[in-house]
């Protein structure tokens, strides 16, 4: 411990490292060298997404961005720190305190940091993240976490369950950060989704099937239905960040549509030759979800804004493209390209007609012989 001028405190470690050395011009290996390395008591690591501050011992207030690495020269092995969450959630929080002297659970030596937020208490609300301590040259490295960041990329408010803990995922941009309360629980941890009907608000869907969280990288499709008999199918892309301690998922629409046209269209879901919803439309350079109601034959028409001739049907959830013709002289027809897979679903894609695109294209390949055609229907 050192006495700065300003009259605080500094703690630092000194680790003396033994190395053997040889003799100068022999062969002996018979000296020893001392290493002393001289290291702050504690380092903290933000690894979340947003600002924090730290309070040691009520007294050094530190104040971290996201990634960002502090030297605490105040702090030591015992210290109490308490944490505060500026604005999460347009909510400030601020954590229990933790003692460094008590041994975190598990292997890794982890602490679960509760958070609280600044209401009254009948109205509080609970936020956890993770302290994990690692011990580096009788030093410690102290890294603030959440394992789960969860971002919704659909227009649909989601209800995320980990092991009957459950978050409401808001449409909103920023993720989530989501800690299960047994985040030392060896077992494979599974993710299930259910969302909140679009046109019964007060309905909310049943819960997926369960889906391993516990992967490095992996996408897939989940479906959840509503009480209307309603299915919604939803891409669940999960990857692990660069430090290794947190899973990355992402909820996307199975089904997107992509203008990459020059004029704003309109599309509705068809069943029957009957239009199943209302239409919607698709500006140019626009990208928009879409939910069938049918999500085994899908087939759909479009228009252009602003006028009622619409063009064939199609489908959209097998991979082709094809010319749909629109019966307009400035705009004659459009191309479409449906591209599917079955892990991370279907992306519709709508692009200006260009001379020379046909819904078939036919190539003699043949040297000399010249080929004649026509459809079945002209025979």
């Amino acid at each position: 411990m050192l006495k700065l001028k300003s009259g605080n405190e500094a703690n630092f470690i000194v680790f003396k490292e033994l190395i053997g050395s040889y003799t100068e011009n022999t062969d002996q290996f018979e000296r020893a060298i001392f290493n002393l390395h001289v290291h702050s008591a504690l380092y903290l690591t933000n690894l979340l997404p947003i600002d924090i501050e730290c309070s040691i011992d009520n007294g050094e207030q530190l104040a971290l961005k996201p990634s960002q690495l502090h030297l605490c020269t105040s702090g030591k092995r015992s210290s109490n720190l308490v944490f505060t969450i500026p604005s999460y959630d347009n909510i400030k929080w601020i954590s229990e305190p933790v003692d460094l002297k008590i041994e975190g659970k598990g292997d890794k030596n982890e602490h679960l940091v509760v958070f609280h937020s600044g209401t009254a208490p009948e109205s509080q609300q609970i936020l956890r993240m993770i302290l994990r301590v690692d011990a580096y040259h009788e030093s410690y490295r102290l890294l603030i976490f959440s394992p789960f960041w969860i971002v919704n990329r659909t227009d649909l408010k989601i209800d995320f369950q980990i092991e009957n803990n459950r978050t409401f995922i808001d449409v909103i941009e920023t993720p989530y950060l989501v800690c299960p309360e047994s985040f030392t629980n060896e077992a494979s941890k599974k993710g299930q989704i259910c969302v909140h009907s679009l046109e019964q608000t007060d309905v909310v869907a049943k819960f997926s099937e369960k889906f391993s969280l516990d992967v490095i990288k992996s996408t897939g499709l989940t479906s959840c239905k509503v009480s209307n008999n309603r299915t919604y199918m939803i891409c669940v892309d999960i990857a692990t960040s660069s430090f290794g301690l947190t899973k990355l998922v992402t909820l996307s629409p199975a089904m997107v549509i992509v203008n990459k046209s020059t004029v704003g269209i309109e599309i509705v879901e068809v069943l029957s030759d009957q239009e199943q919803d209302q239409w919607e439309t698709i500006n140019p350079d626009q990208l928009i979800p879409f939910w069938p109601r049918n999500i085994k034959d899908i087939l759909a028409r479009i228009r252009y804004v602003d006028t009622r001739v619409t063009s064939s049907s199609f489908k959209m959830n097998q991979k082709h493209r094809t010319l749909l013709r629109m019966d307009d002289e400035e705009h004659p027809a459009i191309f479409v390209e449906v591209a599917a897979t079955d892990f991370d679903g279907v992306k519709i894609i709508f692009e200006d007609y260009k001379i020379g695109d046909a819904p078939l294209l036919i190539v003699n390949c043949l040297a000399k012989e010249p080929v004649g055609f026509c459809q079945i229907t002209d025979v």
